[in-house]
């Protein structure tokens, strides 16, 4: 970010290693919660809890993940970045947008063998948590990249 100007939002400051931990959490939370939430076909209260918690665990990591310095300069305009930082954001949508079209595909081809191969149709639930999933990847992933693509520091 250039020096003369400062970002107009609070972000938090986090290390590359926490920001990294952090989006590792969120992104493994909330796909593990909608597997488990897709395979879970027994009602049993004590289970659903420990899934409802594992889910707003990815949520909560994700939304922190989203207010980091990284989504700073995911979304900064172009006068505020540099263009080392420019070329690192543009880096960062590339591997988004791979990584958001990879997921809806394979999201919805599971899906679809799905009904195949049990014969059950999906819910609007299940599709509903689907989308969750793809909205909150899709909100941390642009300053995930950043996080791991940041070698400033070697030893963190």
């Amino acid at each position: 970010m250039k020096l003369d100007q400062k970002p107009r939002f609070f972000y938090f400051n986090f290390k590359p290693f926490t920001s990294r931990v952090l989006s590792v959490i969120a992104l493994l939370s909330l796909h593990g919660w909608f597997l488990l939430k897709f395979l879970l076909v027994e009602h049993n209260p004590a289970i659903e809890v420990w899934v409802g918690a594992l889910a707003l665990l990815g949520m909560v990591c994700a939304v922190l993940v989203f207010l980091s310095s990284y989504n700073f300069q995911a979304h900064a305009p172009k006068t505020q970045i540099d263009e080392r930082e420019l070329l690192q954001r543009n880096e960062a949508y590339f591997r988004t947008h791979q990584y958001m079209i990879g997921a809806v595909l394979v999201g919805l081809l599971i899906m679809n063998f799905w009904e195949r191969i049990t014969g059950y149709n999906i819910s609007a639930g299940q599709l509903n948590n689907f989308l969750n999933v793809i909205f909150f990847s899709g909100m941390v992933m642009p300053a995930t990249v950043l996080a791991w693509q940041d070698h400033d520091n070697p030893s963190e």
